[in-house]
């Protein structure tokens, strides 16, 4: 029969970072304005797309319907994307403004 109790391991002490290297860490993440840009832009050139399936469609000039509908959803999903991250800076600015300090 194999020992399936392991032994207790020694806790290691805790490291923290200097002040200079949270720094470079924080200047190496993506800032939120790029994200933010990045989906409105997204959104932007998929809406595009839309508007011209929407004037082939009702030109009569459209042969792919399920393409028109795909793309109409990836524009959806790129405006909701959009939202969602606003809401969600406006709800922890509204957070950070309650906070007690």
């Amino acid at each position: 029969m194999e020992n399936l109790v392991s032994s207790i391991q020694p806790i290691q002490p805790m490291t923290f970072s200097k002040i200079g290297e949270t720094e470079k860490s924080a200047e190496s993440s993506t800032p939120f304005l790029n994200i933010l840009k990045d989906a409105v832009n997204e959104y932007t050139s998929l809406q595009k797309t839309v508007d011209e399936d929407s004037t082939a469609l009702a030109l009569g000039d459209a042969d792919n319907l399920a393409q028109i509908q795909i793309d109409s959803f990836k524009a959806e999903a790129a405006l909701q994307t959009a939202v969602q991250l606003t809401s969600r800076v406006v709800n922890a600015y509204k957070e950070i403004m309650q906070m007690n300090i």
